[in-house]
């Protein structure tokens, strides 16, 4: 027999507590709790000398991080990582522990306490709140701004277990990733275009980040006023969704500048479904509201976008997530 669901002001009471679980599950990563299990240090003594942590707070912590799930405690007291705190490893391909940091580091959690202005007034509040524009800040606060950018590349290497079976990129001699970050995404689709080259374009403080490699060249710039030329496919992941319409218009514009007739855009992008439904892409939403402005959008909504820039769409793919995938052609 399931067991009742608790009554709905516990319910209520558990959803407000869901910020406290995010800092809890954030600051595990922090202080490479999940590293350090994995590394064999176990006990709540051994994990407070390798993190650098009062004892006696951090065994009340990780019972904490026990009862989100993060881990478990054994009966001699040591600690053991669970499929979600695995997650939080810096090693592991499908680590999401620098998404996480950057999600509830100060640049994200302070705008994000001012919600309701944001959907009072219909404009983001994080230029305000942070006293500059958010890329300015993270220009500005230079370790914060790279793990956003290695959050990015935890986002791209989920979303390229996702996109590599769905998308073949062999056709294509030149790949540019727009906006690509570390180049996770870039290079999960080189992998399977052994005799294309790549092209990784994003802001100068980024790419000064990123390891150079042979089929890669790295480029510096603004989309703003221009991408690299030449690409037969350019790439363009999460970075429509952090813009208005105007401004998605210009860098589409600039897109279709930079390539030839027949060259391919594809999009990458959580895409809102057209029917009214419970989806956790209206969460990320939110997220574009109170930081950027920007907002998710329909397949359709990205189509007519794309076509006021001279594309046509050839096909959308849904992915087993929240991404899909949006094929155009340069007419």
């Amino acid at each position: 027999m399931s067991e009742a669901p608790p009554p709905p002001p516990v319910q209520v009471m558990q959803m407000m507590m869901g910020m406290w679980v995010a800092q809890i599950a954030a600051t595990t990563a922090r202080l490479g709790i999940a590293d350090h299990i994995a590394g064999g240090h176990t006990s709540a003594d051994a994990l407070a000398r390798q993190s650098d942590a009062d004892p006696a707070a951090l065994r009340r912590f990780l019972r904490a991080a026990a009862t989100a799930g993060l881990v478990t405690e054994n009966a001699n007291g040591t600690f053991a990582l669970t499929p979600l705190g695995d997650c939080l490893r810096r090693d592991v391909p499908y680590s999401i522990r620098d998404f996480l940091i950057a999600e509830t580091a100060p640049g994200h959690w302070l705008p994000w306490g001012r919600l309701h202005d944001a959907v009072k007034s219909g404009a983001a509040v994080a230029a305000e709140t942070l006293g500059m524009p958010v890329w300015e800040y993270y220009a500005k606060n230079q370790e914060e701004g790279l793990t956003f950018a290695r959050g990015m590349g935890n986002l791209s290497a989920m979303v390229s277990a996702d996109v590599a079976p769905l998308y073949d990129p062999s056709r294509f001699p030149t790949i540019v990733d727009v906006g690509g970050s570390q180049g996770v995404l870039l290079n999960a689709l080189l992998d399977r275009a052994p005799n294309a080259r790549g092209i990784l374009f994003d802001r100068p403080e980024i790419i000064a980040s990123v390891t150079p490699s042979d089929r890669v060249e790295l480029a510096g710039g603004d989309f703003f006023a221009a991408v690299p030329g030449g690409g037969d496919l350019y790439v363009l992941k999460s970075i429509l969704h952090d813009w208005d319409d105007e401004h998605c218009d210009q860098i589409l514009r600039n897109v279709r500048s930079a390539c030839g007739v027949n060259a391919r855009i594809l999009l990458v992008e959580t895409i809102l479904p057209p029917a009214p439904q419970p989806s956790p892409v209206t969460f990320m939403d939110m997220n574009m509201l109170v930081m950027l402005g920007g907002r998710e959008r329909t397949a359709e909504e990205y189509g007519a976008m794309l076509q006021r820039a001279g594309f046509t769409v050839t096909q959308v793919i849904p992915t087993s997530g929240m991404f899909g995938l949006i094929e155009a052609v340069a007419s």
